[in-house]
């Protein structure tokens, strides 16, 4: 009797253990390069997941491009391994603003913009984020 509860008990935990949690997201923004004004065109948003578990790599729940005026919009879902773990959701930014005081921009620059856990069909709203 004891051995079927403790094996009860076991595959309770494995399989809470198991299930992830998925989140949702839309996050709509507006990027500026305060050293050209072209720069903020074209630019690849990625919505990622932040993973921190050492066997685990960040993942891409989507991604888009700005408009000519700089405005974007990437929706995506990400999943967490254990029911406790939720998606810790980030924005990775690859652009080609120069820094402040260059009028060269260098090939790839980045910049990450950390989000607040807010999940569809609540909507994350990005004031402008300056590309420097």
């Amino acid at each position: 009797m004891i051995f079927i509860k403790f094996f009860l008990l076991l595959l309770f935990l494995e399989l809470h253990l198991i299930n992830g949690y998925q989140g949702c997201y839309k996050v709509l923004g507006r990027l500026k390069c305060p050293t050209d004004m072209y720069r903020h065109r074209h630019v690849k948003v990625i919505l990622m997941d932040k993973d921190y578990l050492p066997w685990e790599t960040d993942d891409e729940m989507g991604s888009n491009i700005t408009d000519c005026w700089g405005n974007f919009e990437v929706t995506g879902c990400g999943e967490d391994f254990g029911g406790w773990n939720h998606p810790d959701p980030y924005l990775h930014i690859t652009h080609r603003c120069p820094e402040k005081g260059h009028t060269v921009s260098i090939a790839r620059r980045i910049k990450i913009i950390y989000l607040n856990q807010t999940h569809l069909p609540e909507i994350i709203y990005i004031d402008t984020a300056l590309l420097d």
